[in-house]
């Protein structure tokens, strides 16, 4: 589109040169004669109806539509960035889960081959109920700390894009008043759930942010795209703080559940062992 491309003619090439499904069937919607905007938002995800939600400001208030897009693409692409800096934060909790999952077994496997076999003992009665009771504490455990991990990436989205539909409202000559309900709109109509009505509210950063660059004067859309990268870098710092806590929240589970299902699983049966053989 920098280059003097249509729209309806630069998606289907794009959607070509990458091959994505998802934007393969947005041409395809397109090619059916749908509008650009609401073939974008039907692919339902979180992230498409942002970029429809983009994609249709622009068009509404003039403003330049490769460098909207452009704004949207670099903050999506942070999407990717935080994906995997979670990954690598989480590996620690994860490994420490797995590898205290497999203590029980292992203390099995190094009892029969100490001499001391704890299958007789698992086979009577007190066996079954240490058997019962350890898998029942280590499914607890090892589910207890998989949830703590999944709390943390629960929050798959990206912070700010309010600032970015703003920056693009305004890129279109509209007042900051008028450019708040144009996004509000786009928000509402494309359902773009990442940014929530709360933060047209007075007294939330990007009203304020608005508020401020009028009365001191500065440029208004260089200070909005500061503010949605200084949102984004808090959001990444409280990702890190969060996997931080994790790795502490991680050890309750273990105490709690997996090393008594340790104990009941592994240490109980090897010692019954011994003192039988005694």
């Amino acid at each position: 589109m920098r280059g003097g491309v249509a729209p309806e003619r630069a998606l289907p090439i794009a959607a070509e040169e990458t091959r994505d499904p998802g934007a393969l069937e947005v041409a395809a919607r397109v090619a059916a004669g749908a509008p650009i905007a609401e073939a974008i938002a039907a692919q339902g995800k979180p992230e498409w109806r942002v970029l429809a939600a983009a994609w249709g400001l622009a068009e509404r208030s003039g403003a330049p539509l490769a460098q909207a897009l452009a704004g949207i693409a670099a903050a999506l692409r942070e999407l990717t960035r935080l994906r995997q800096q979670r990954t690598v934060l989480l590996s620690g909790p994860r490994a420490t889960v797995r590898m205290v999952a497999t203590l029980p077994p292992l203390a099995l496997v190094l009892g029969g081959l100490l001499g001391f076999d704890p299958l007789p003992v698992l086979l009577s009665s007190v066996g079954a109920a240490l058997l019962c009771a350890g898998a029942v504490l280590l499914g607890a455990g090892v589910g207890w700390a998989r949830s703590l991990a999944r709390s943390v990436e629960s929050d798959d989205r990206i912070a700010g894009l309010e600032f970015e539909l703003a920056w693009i409202a305004l890129r279109g000559g509209a007042a900051p008043a008028e450019a708040l309900v144009r996004v509000a709109d786009c928000v509402d109509e494309f359902g773009a759930e990442w940014v929530g009505f709360d933060c047209f509210r007075a007294g939330a950063p990007l009203r304020t942010a608005l508020a401020t660059a009028l009365r001191v004067g500065v440029p208004v859309g260089p200070l909005l795209l500061e503010e949605a990268e200084a949102v984004r870098a808090r959001a990444r710092a409280e990702l890190e703080s969060e996997a931080e806590r994790l790795g502490v929240r991680v050890l309750v589970p273990l105490g709690v559940c997996v090393l008594p299902s340790f104990i009941a699983l592994g240490v109980l049966p090897v010692l019954l062992s011994m003192l039988g053989g005694l």
